[in-house]
């Protein structure tokens, strides 16, 4: 299949031999997969070809704030519920970790909000200043209660007869119903044709593990968040891409092709991945321009 040429190692001894083998098929690109020797579980050590997709070290943080204030618009209702359910899909089975609950975000809030309040202990701020930062303290409060109140409607089974009719009755007005429309579409069809996958599957960060310094996992860079519009957002981003810059290693989906068995033609299928990204990213702008400040803040 890789047309592989076997470097000859008959005057080496086990183990240097294996070591000399994979060494030298290590220098050859194989569909743009490395060679490994991996051990899974409840099986001996095989060779392998492993592909890493790559997410462009991009963060897929997915907005709240837009959702709650459709909750609390009345003209928004059929948006928050497709909105709800397409919510429901990425937490229940896609496994997207939620802000509110013990994780690298929440992690991440707690310390924003405590350098915060460290900064503003000290006093030397001007009055304009001063008004900025008691909107970054009313955006903590904002967040920690709609958070909170937002959990349980996206724990709500997901029902994929619900979603189907939820398309073909919602009605879109304007543009961003029709893109929420468009990207709900792509969503189902998706979870059609991956109905359990999630993210977490094709994630292996043991083949990596002794790799040097910080590693970003990728709960840390796919995740739900408060919002990227808000009076937070640019202090969120610099505390979470200062800490990323010092890691060495960020962990994204693997695709591996096990030679235990003859293999006809390289397989490392990414279009669950290819797809979900996607839909992260389409679904995150439509959110972004619905999200706005609340009046009088």
């Amino acid at each position: 299949m890789h047309q592989w040429q076997a470097p000859d190692v008959s005057g080496l001894p086990f183990p240097q031999n294996v070591s000399a083998i994979l060494e030298k098929l290590s220098a050859q690109r194989f569909d743009g997969a490395s060679v490994m020797l991996l051990q899974d579980l409840g099986y001996p050590a095989r060779l392998a070809t492993v592909k890493t997709y790559n997410t462009g070290h991009c963060l897929y943080y997915i907005p709240v704030r837009p959702f709650w204030q459709m909750k609390n618009e009345p003209s928004k209702q059929a948006c928050f519920e497709l909105t709800r359910t397409l919510f429901a899909y990425l937490y229940q089975i896609a496994g997207v970790p939620y802000f509110r609950e013990p994780g690298y975000l929440d992690n991440t809030y707690d310390s924003l909000e405590n350098w915060i309040s460290e900064v503003d202990d000290n006093g030397n701020e001007d009055e304009e200043e001063e008004i900025f930062r008691k909107r970054q303290f009313a955006e903590f409060e904002l967040l920690k209660q709609a958070g909170d109140l937002l959990l349980p409607d996206i724990k709500k089974p997901l029902d994929l007869a619900l979603w189907e009719n939820q398309l073909q009755t919602f009605a879109a007005t304007d543009k961003h119903g029709k893109d929420l429309r468009e990207v709900a579409y792509e969503f189902l069809k998706l979870v059609k044709d991956y109905p359990s996958r999630a993210i977490k599957e094709s994630m292996h960060y043991e083949l990596y593990e002794g790799e040097e310094n910080y590693q970003i996992y990728w709960e840390n860079y796919i995740s739900f968040y408060w919002s990227g519009r808000d009076a937070l957002e640019s202090m969120l981003y610099d505390m979470v891409n200062n800490e990323f810059q010092e890691a060495g290693y960020q962990e994204e989906p693997i695709a591996v092709q096990w030679f235990d068995s003859p293999q006809d033609v390289p397989r490392h299928d990414f279009d669950f991945e290819n797809r979900l990204f996607f839909l992260l990213d389409e679904l995150t702008g439509i959110l972004n321009e619905l999200d706005h400040e609340e009046p009088n803040r």
